[in-house]
């Protein structure tokens, strides 16, 4: 049965990196109608946000967009920006503004909605619970649902707040769909019921031709380089493996500390060029220190390395015991050495092909699949 379905996202739609709530969404519009709630961007993004599309948030541009996907089309909605808040540190101050901002997106989300003639619908709050309590009056849904992908209370941008508000919005919606066993269990006393639906793999973009041996002596990395990354592990890895090179893609977020000369950050790489990329790793490496954040991820590289037939090394920041038996799961930097120096020698055809067989299970198409059932 088709249905309507009005996600209010966190995740910006515009920006080039890889998100799971736009992955599932795109493979939604394939038999659903899908309305996203782009991004608040805050007033400060119009100047320093090269990718906040500056028209359509101050409505100079339609605030409607129509987005054509490989899949579907998704109707996309853009709102007025918004005061920038997360620098405030007092609960009662934070509060007060926070209800300021959803009451300016808010009247625009309903303005909106009501011109495209949406009534009845299934609302996704994407990992958004601020706005989403806030804005909860605005909406009339027959469903609600919040997506959580992340550890709130570990993340930067919310970890003040955001928890808090996660507690007083999970009660009020219908369901919580979470990406991982353990934020399932976490938010399970929160909830009237909580469903588990890992992230997947976009087989369009990397199931290629595959090679069990790269042609460069390539260990490569790809995702955001924050907080997460063991770089500790990273130098020891590097240092003792000098013959290889150590390529990072993704956007660099925090500071990074003096590493081996072998030890590269390329910037951020858009998805359709990730392949060519990950062909010439030798081994992909997930390196993330062990943390209350780290320790809820799903991690999506996991399978775009495996759909590529790439050997994964991961630390064992997580319960990725999915992955046993086609991921090398190390505990420390000495064994997470020799799990790589293991993945490149022992390498073969047969194992490419099962790690490749292992990810066409987990392709985006089968997890929106569930999520469609799951609401």
């Amino acid at each position: 049965m088709k249905k309507v379905i009005v996600c209010h996202s966190f995740p910006a739609w515009d920006t080039p990196y890889i998100k799971s709530t736009i992955e599932l969404l795109k493979q939604l519009s394939k038999d659903h109608r899908v309305i996203m709630i782009d991004y608040h961007y805050t007033i400060k993004d119009l100047f320093f946000n090269k990718f906040a599309p500056v028209k359509n948030i101050l409505g100079t541009g339609s605030r409607i967009r129509n987005q054509i996907t490989d899949h579907g089309e998704i109707e996309l909605i853009s709102t007025p920006p918004v005061l920038p808040i997360n620098w405030i540190k007092s609960a009662k101050l934070y509060d007060w503004a926070a209800k300021l901002n959803s009451r300016i997106v808010g009247r625009s989300i309903k303005s909106q909605l009501k011109k495209l003639g949406v009534e009845e619908y299934t609302l996704i709050n994407a990992f958004n619970p601020i706005f989403g309590y806030h804005t909860r009056n605005f909406f009339s849904p027959k469903k609600s649902i919040y997506y959580c992908y992340d550890e709130i209370s570990g993340t930067d941008w919310s970890g003040k707040h955001g928890t808090h508000y996660e507690e007083i919005y999970m009660p009020l919606v219908d369901e919580v769909i979470c990406t991982s066993t353990t934020l399932q269990s976490n938010k399970l006393p929160l909830a009237k019921q909580v469903k588990f639906i890992p992230n997947g793999v976009n087989l369009d973009i990397f199931l290629a031709p595959h090679n069990e041996k790269s042609k460069g002596n390539t260990i490569g990395y790809v995702g955001a380089v924050d907080k997460r990354i063991d770089f500790e592990l990273i130098s020891y890895c590097a240092e003792n493996l000098p013959e290889y090179n150590f390529e990072f893609y993704g956007p660099v977020k925090t500071e990074l500390p003096p590493l081996p000369s072998n030890v590269s950050f390329m910037g951020s790489v858009e998805q359709h060029m990730l392949p060519d990329k990950i062909q010439n790793f030798d081994v992909g490496l997930i390196p993330f220190v062990k943390s209350k954040l780290t320790a809820a991820i799903y991690p999506l590289k996991i399978n775009e390395y495996l759909a590529m037939g790439k050997p994964v090394v991961a630390s064992n920041f997580s319960d990725l015991s999915d992955f046993s038996k086609v991921a090398e799961i190390a505990d420390g930097r000495e064994e997470f050495l020799k799990a790589i120096k293991r993945s490149i020698r022992y390498n073969s055809r047969i194992k490419t092909q099962k790690r490749v067989e292992f990810a066409k299970q987990n392709s985006w198409a089968n997890r929106a699949r569930e999520f469609a059932e799951a609401i």
